[in-house]
C-alpha cells in the first residue's frame, strides 16, 4: 500500500486509507475525507478524525493500542496459513486485514495477540477453528470452502465450455464480482469440472444450469440469475 502523505485539503478516492502510524497533529491540515472505502485508524486518532468532515466513507476501523508491531494485509491477496504464524515477530504483534484475502492452506499456529478484519476472508474449512479463536474484531465476512485447490476470479468474466474442458480434473471456483457461464456450457460438463462455488457478487447462467449452480454454491453472498431473466429485464 502506498503511504498516505497528508499535505492538506482533501483526502479522497481511496479503497483503504491507512492512518495507523499517524498522530492527531498529522491531520491538522486535512479539511475533508471523501470517497474512501475503509479507514484504518488507531484509538488515539479517533478524536481528531471525527472532527474532519467526511463524505462517502464506508467503514472506520479503530485499532486498539499494542506494545507490539502492527502487520497489515491489505487489498486483494492470496496467502497461505503460515502468514498467521508470525515466526519472526512478537506475541504482542497485531494483524490487520483489510480487503479481500484468500487463505490457501490450514492455519497451524496464530502468532498474533489480535487479528482485526475489515473486509472478506475466504479460507479453507479446516482453518475455521483457528480463525474463530484469533479474530477479535470483524467488520465483513469470513467464508469457507472445502476444496483443496481453489481458483480465485475477481472482476468480470465469462466462462465457456472450452474453458471448462481445459481443466484437468476439477476445481473449486471463488468468484468475486460479476460473472457469466456461456450458453454452450452444459450441466454434465459443469458437474464434472466444478466441485463447489463461493460467490460474492452476481453469477449469470443459462436457466437449465441454475439448480446445479445453487447446489454447488457453498457460499452465496449475491445472486445467481438466469440469463434469460436478465435479458428480459433489459428489454423492458
Amino acid at each position: 500500500m502506498e503511504e498516505v502523505k497528508v499535505t492538506g485539503t482533501t483526502i479522497e478516492n481511496l479503497g483503504i486509507l491507512d492512518l495507523i502510524d499517524k498522530k492527531p497533529e498529522d491531520l491538522a491540515a486535512v479539511t475533508q475525507i471523501q470517497n474512501v472505502g475503509v479507514v484504518l485508524a488507531p484509538e488515539a486518532l479517533s478524536g481528531a478524525l471525527m472532527k474532519i468532515p467526511q463524505k462517502n466513507v464506508g467503514l472506520i476501523v479503530t485499532i486498539p493500542p499494542t506494545s507490539g508491531k502492527i502487520k497489515r494485509l491489505t487489498g486483494q491477496l492470496t496467502v497461505d496459513g503460515e502468514a498467521f504464524a508470525n515466526h519472526s515477530g512478537s506475541p504482542e504483534d497485531m494483524l490487520v486485514i483489510a480487503g479481500q484475502i484468500i487463505i490457501t492452506s490450514e492455519i497451524e499456529v496464530v502468532g498474533f495477540k489480535e487479528v482485526i478484519v475489515a473486509g472478506q476472508i475466504i479460507a479453507p474449512k479446516k482453518a475455521e477453528r483457528a480463525l474463530v479463536g484469533a479474530v477479535s474484531q470483524l467488520t465483513g465476512q469470513i467464508v469457507y470452502y472445502t476444496g483443496e485447490t481453489p481458483r480465485l476470479f475477481v472482476g468480470n468474466d465469462t466462462f465457456s465450455k472450452a474453458f471448462l474442458d481445459l481443466i484437468d480434473g476439477n476445481m473449486s471456483m471463488i468468484l468475486i464480482g460479476s460473472f457469466e457461464f456461456g450458453s454452450d456450457v452444459d450441466t454434465s460438463t459443469l458437474k464434472q469440472k466444478i466441485t463447489e462455488l463461493v460467490l460474492i457478487g452476481e453469477l449469470r447462467a443459462p436457466k437449465e444450469l441454475i439448480p446445479l449452480l445453487q447446489l454447488l454454491a457453498v457460499v452465496k453472498l449475491g445472486n445467481i440469475v438466469g440469463k434469460e431473466n436478465v435479458e428480459a429485464q433489459s428489454e423492458q
